[in-house]
């Protein structure tokens, strides 16, 4: 897979947002667009335990693409189906996911009750249409902390 350089983007890339995360020590997590995509990257402080190579000089990279018109129906599910009761028009309480395609690309949310930590809630966004790796699609994890403390979710509005 060929991961984004933070430091020296292709033309037409522009960063969103940057993120220290909260739950892991110098990890950073990015919002990155270009004309037709939505790129998240977690960069993670890397640890040598054997197996696995830096991605990235001090750094293991984790790198996640959806159609960039699949942000609007991302917010709208985080915000009205994950973050309202149900009396509110939220989800009912056994719906924990949601599909759509989007500009040809199968893309899921689901709610994640142990999202990067116990007991922290937050989504994981799959691409059923964008392998990774050895896997025949990719997935991403977000905290409820950093979609709303750290502003994730704000900048997803901005695009």
């Amino acid at each position: 897979m060929f991961f984004l350089n933070t430091k020296n983007l292709p033309v037409g890339h522009n960063i969103i947002i940057e993120i220290m995360d909260a739950f892991y020590p110098g990890s950073i997590v990015y919002l990155i667009v270009n004309e037709h995509e939505a790129i998240f990257i977690r960069k993670s402080v890397y640890r040598n335990m054997g197996f696995g190579s830096e991605d990235e000089p001090g750094f293991s990279l984790k790198q996640f693409i959806v159609p960039l018109s699949s942000l609007p129906w991302l917010e709208d599910i985080i915000e009205n189906k994950f973050w309202k009761k149900p009396s509110q028009g939220g989800a009912p309480v056994d719906v924990l996911h949601y599909s759509q395609v989007i500009d040809g690309e199968d893309i899921e949310i689901r709610f994640t009750p142990n999202c990067l930590k116990e007991f922290e809630p937050g989504i994981t966004i799959t691409n059923y249409s964008r392998p990774s790796g050895r896997s025949k699609y990719s997935t991403f994890t977000i905290p409820y902390y950093t979609l709303r403390d750290k502003n994730l979710l704000q900048a997803m509005k901005s695009v």
